[in-house]
């Protein structure tokens, strides 16, 4: 069916127009750390002395992930995080981040174990067997972005919720503190 001329052009004007509308506004979301877990050593000897990691243990912190699903490859990746000043106080577990991201599986597909020593006989070791992240996608006219409803984790069988309390998807550090 043919249609008029007229018809072709005022569909044109108003679909550049709403095009050009959304294509000048810039999002400012801030996503890169919505689904990132971030951890932190604690080294606070003066006030927790029993709970605390003296430095040079943590000149090397090992991060292992198993998918979930084990029928799924790879099987285990294992990455060693070293620090710039000789140790690692704080790091992050994030889809791209310290593993490359080489499939459509996100950060809660695997368990993770977070180590120091080495595989062999570690000193100190702890597991993280369940991340479960509930995110949205919320926005206003031109610009949508992802908003974490709930970020869960647990570590050593106790529960940690992750998610913001303010409601601006900023990281919540856990701290990991010296086991006896």
């Amino acid at each position: 069916m043919l249609r008029n001329p007229l018809t072709w052009l005022l569909l044109f004007v108003v679909s550049t127009a709403l095009a050009g509308c959304c294509g000048s506004v810039e999002c400012a979301c801030n996503d890169r750390l919505d689904d990132a877990l971030v951890f932190r050593f604690n080294v606070d000897a003066v006030n927790d002395p029993t709970r605390s990691f003296p430095l040079a243990d943590l000149d090397t912190v090992f991060l292992r992930r198993v998918p979930i699903d084990t029928a799924q490859r790879p099987r285990a990746d294992t990455v060693a995080l070293t620090g710039r000043a000789g140790y690692v106080t704080t790091f992050t577990i994030n889809n791209n981040t310290p593993f490359i991201q080489s499939s459509s599986r996100k950060l809660d597909q695997y368990d993770y174990t977070i180590y120091l020593g080495n595989r062999r006989r570690p000193t100190q070791r702890f597991e993280i067997d369940t991340v479960r992240i509930v995110d949205d996608f919320v926005g206003s006219k031109c610009c949508t972005c992802n908003r974490n409803l709930d970020k869960f984790i647990r570590l050593d069988g106790r529960a940690y919720n992750l998610t913001d309390p303010s409601g601006e998807d900023k990281p919540v550090e856990v701290v990991l503190n010296r086991k006896p």
